[in-house]
Order: C-alpha cells, then structure tokens, then sequence
C-alpha cells in the first residue's frame, strides 16, 4: 500500500492524538500503581482482588494485539483508532465511577481492550499519515519519548493526583483529554485493506483463557496454599486452556502466528527476553510503590518523589537509545542486562540495613538499564525476524511484553505486602539475568554486525 495516496496527510493535530494513545496505554498501566492502598481501602477490597485492579488491564491489553493489527488493515487504523480511543474514554470515566471492587475491574478490562486496539494503531497512523521517511522517523522519535515519560513519571503524576485529588481522578482525567484527541485525529482517513491474514477467534478466546488462568492461579497462590481448591482449579485451567491452544494452532488454518516465524530461532530468544524485560523494569515500578506506602508509610504522592531517581534514569536511558547506533546496540544490551541486574541485586541488599532514600537513589541502575532496553530490544528483534512478516513479529514482541507485566502483577503484587525488598528485588535481578541469557543465545546464532550505524527512535518501556 502506498501510504501517500491511501491515506490523508497526518497534521500536527493527529501527532499530538496519536502520541496521547501512546501515552495514556503507558500511564494508565503504571499510575494506578501508587494509588493501589487508597482504592483498595476506598473499595473494601482484598490483596488478592487489588492484583486484579492491575491484571484486568494488562491482559486484555495483552491478548488483542495480535489481533488488533488485522482489525486495522481491514477496517482502516484511523477508523479503529477513533472507536478504541472513544471506548478507552467511556471506560475511564465507567472506572472513576465504580462503586466495588469488581465494578472496577470490570471497567478495567474494557479499559485494557480498547487500549490494545489503540496502541498498534498508533504506529501505523504515523507511517500512513508520513509519507516522508525523514519526517516519519522524528515522529516515530517524539512519540517514543511521550510513552517513555508516560510509563516513567506515572508514578510521580498518579501519585500527586491520588493524593490531592483523590484516586477516581486518575481515570477521570482520561475524557476530556480523549475528546480532544478526538477532534484532532478526526480529519485522519485511511483506506482499508480486505486483503489479508484471518484471524481464528477460537485461538483468541484460548489465549485470553490461558493468560487469565496463570495470573489467577499466581495470585492466589500468593495468598492461600497450594492445595486450595481455587488455586488447584485456576492451575488445571491453565494447562487445559493451553494444551487446546496449542493444538487448536497445530491444526487451524487461520493461526494467530504464521509457523514460518517459529524456524526463526534467534528472533524467538529476542521475543522471550521481551517478557522478562518486562516482569522486571514493570515490576521494580509496582513492588517500589507498594513497598513505599504499606511498609514505609510514605502517602502516594511522597511515594511518587522517592522514585524520582528511578524515574528520571528510565526516561534518560530511554532518551540515550536514541544516540545507540545499530552496530553498537548488542552490546549495549549485553551492558544494559548487566547493569539492571546488578542494580535489582543492590537495592536487594541495600535495603536491609540503609535509609530509605538511600535504597532508592541505588534504584537508578534500574531505571537507566530499563530505558535502554526499551527501544534496543524491540530494535533488535526487528531486525531478526523476516522482512514479509514484520507486522506480526512485532505484535509477538509486544504479546510478550504484556504477558512479561501480567506476571510481574502476579508474582510480584503480593510480595510488596509480605516481605522487605530482599525477596522481590533479588526477583526482578533475576529477570534481566533471564534477558541477558536470551539475548546471548540469540546473538551467537546470527550475523555480529546488524544495519548501518543510523541510530533509532527511542520507545517506551512497554513495547
């Protein structure tokens, strides 16, 4: 499709409505984070359920992307964009209104749906919208780094607006913002493409079960023994739920991933160290915030300022990799899983007998570690998977990001409760350990040099 002549030019208005999607996905994902004591208190809800209010969005917002990008193709990404922009508002405003728990995650979920639709959107406005590759690249830039500060400083925002404000204006800020964006993207109009890959609902709806039975049985188990009967009943979900998804993909005729991607061996390893990058970059965010306020007694917007550290190096390092040329991005990988691990071991230790200031000023290995990941990760799994098949490569690659958070809320939610960071931290170490391995097994099957030395644009930590 020739971009130019099948879609209107993108304005600054529609940037500026793209990269607010881009940003509210990132926000809405970490902010709630902080405020996760008030509503839980405001709901009379339970540890367990409160994991719930951070899942019901991630896996949606997991599940749906793959399907999102042929949704897209065939009814038009400006079209889609407007409808999950407009649902993601009509969510928000039905989550500042809830009155129990399970109000909110329903709510939540709608939330997360529309967002999974909204973010592959985004990306594929701007190269329909752009046809000029130079002025497409800056673009793709800028709307990285407004997804960067979105997960990196949604800490800090969600914080001082749960406190001064109240917990319900963290969804309720979301309308007024997405009728604007609205009316900027509304002049937007794409052709839709009826060609295409089909996607198998059966598989979907296998996938979505699968996911929602790991994170339950991870969370219960959190809070009850392993014997429970909820927990034996959420585990036996989810090796049936899988086994039919994987033999439903063995012989559908309209899979969810083409089997040509699985011969791409190091592509895969890139893809799976996606979701342990995120169960530890997201992860450090959520157990920092719970840690802060139930253990330190810090309110949430305290909390907020004590992460600055941890805040300010991710949006830097995300920022950095903007300068990493692609010669030099493995090894920037290499270091960067080096320096995150070592930064999870450090504030492991640290926090047995420091200050609390202290503990979070060694947060910033972390921080810098995860904004560098961010776009080398997603850069470097571009450039190992085939060319024809890109578009669903990256949906993978984002699949296993979400997957990688719905995780980190599963294992790691409780653990801000139960224990000092000692256990949690030595965790998310571990993960960038995980990443660090992957990406050595992949680079040592492939070529050493990828591209020429023409630096990418930084995206945010969830891609």
């Amino acid at each position: 499709m020739n971009s130019g002549t099948t879609a209107t030019r993108l304005t600054l208005g529609g940037v500026i409505a793209v990269s607010t999607g881009n940003f509210f996905v990132a926000f809405d994902a970490s902010a709630v984070n902080v405020a996760l004591p008030s509503i839980r208190a405001s709901l009379g809800a339970s540890e367990s359920v409160q994991q719930w209010f951070l899942d019901s969005y991630t896996i949606p917002l997991c599940v749906f992307l793959l399907a999102a990008g042929v949704v897209g193709d065939r009814w038009g990404v400006g079209r889609v964009y407007r409808w999950s922009l407009a649902t993601f508002g009509v969510a928000s405003l039905l989550c500042a209104l809830a009155q129990t728990g399970e109000q909110l995650i329903v709510t939540r979920a709608l939330q997360g749906a529309s967002a999974s639709f909204m973010l592959p959107m985004t990306l594929s406005i701007i190269a329909k919208g752009i046809p000029d590759l130079r002025r497409r690249a800056r673009t793709i830039g800028a709307w990285g780094v407004v997804g960067g500060f979105g997960i990196a400083f949604a800490p800090i925002i969600g914080g001082l607006i749960a406190h001064y404000a109240g917990w319900r204006w963290l969804f309720a800020v979301n309308v007024p913002v997405c009728v604007a964006a609205l009316l900027m993207i509304r002049r937007f109009h794409d052709a839709p493409s009826l060609a295409g890959r089909r996607f198998g609902p059966v598989g979907q709806a296998l996938f979505c079960l699968t996911l929602t039975c790991l994170a339950g049985a991870l969370i219960e188990i959190g809070h009850r023994s392993p014997g429970a009967p909820i927990v034996l009943a959420l585990g036996g979900g989810f090796v049936v739920s899988l086994v039919a998804l994987v033999v439903s993909q063995r012989f559908s005729s309209a899979p969810m991933l083409p089997r040509a991607l699985f011969t791409h061996r190091p592509f895969l390893f890139v893809v799976l160290s996606g979701g342990f990058y995120q169960l530890a970059s997201y992860g450090s965010l959520l157990v920092l915030a719970l840690y802060l306020q139930v253990k330190e007694g810090y309110s949430a917007d305290i909390a907020g300022y004590a992460m600055l550290p941890c805040c300010v190096a991710w949006l830097s390092g995300n920022v950095l990799a903007m300068r990493v040329p692609p010669s030099a991005r493995r090894r920037v990988i290499v270091a960067a899983t080096v320096l995150g691990a070592t930064g999870g071991l450090l504030v492991a230790t640290t926090s047995l007998a420091a200050s609390t200031p202290l503990t979070m000023a060694v947060t910033i290995p972390i921080g810098i570690a995860s904004g560098l990941l961010a776009s080398s990760l997603s850069a470097e799994a571009m450039h190992l998977c085939p060319p024809e098949i890109s578009g669903t490569a990256s949906g993978l690659l984002n699949t296993s990001r979400q997957t990688g958070m719905a995780i980190a809320i599963a294992v790691l939610g409780g653990l801000g409760y139960a224990h000092q960071l000692l256990v949690p931290m030595t965790i998310i170490a571990g993960g960038f350990a995980v990443v660090l391995l992957c990406c050595l097994r992949a680079f040592t099957a492939v070529a050493p040099d990828p591209e020429p030395d023409v630096a990418l644009p930084a995206r945010s930590g969830r891609r």
